[in-house]
């Protein structure tokens, strides 16, 4: 876990998403994805020890021991995240693939997923949730 004193100014801060829940971490623009996953899958097993809570399923997700088994996404259009998103190219070969040579910026929103998880197996698409202001704050009459 990184401390204060370990973040640099020139960290990226990366927001990754699953449902309604925000993962924010800070990495150096060329870290490895490998090395993030790591960072993410330790965060999510300290803050969600009993699994990641998800509204499309009753039970929470359980959290995969390797950063392998987690897909990760971007929006298709950053102005409009209702058109959804692409899967980010990191597979075996992709072990040296950092933020900046995926072209990411910083404060990037990216999405993940558990290849293991019965939404993801059902549709191969990410699931995220966004508060609604109309919800939130409907017109007074």
């Amino acid at each position: 876990m990184m401390t204060e004193e370990d973040i640099k100014s020139t960290a990226y801060t990366l927001r990754f998403k699953h449902g309604k829940q925000t993962i924010l971490l800070f990495v150096e623009p060329l870290t490895p994805f490998p090395a993030i996953l790591k960072e993410l899958l330790t965060t999510l097993r300290e803050r969600y020890p009993d699994g990641l809570p998800s509204s499309i399923s009753d039970e929470p997700l359980p959290i995969p021991k390797s950063g392998s088994d987690v897909v990760l996404g971007v929006p298709k259009d950053n102005y409009d995240l209702e058109k959804g998103w692409d899967e980010l190219a990191i597979s075996a070969a992709g072990l040296k693939e950092s933020p900046k040579s995926l072209g990411l910026k910083d404060s990037a929103m990216i999405a993940f997923a558990f290849t293991d998880s019965e939404h993801w197996t059902k549709t191969g698409e990410f699931h995220v949730e966004f508060s609604n202001v109309d919800e939130l704050y409907p017109d007074e009459e």
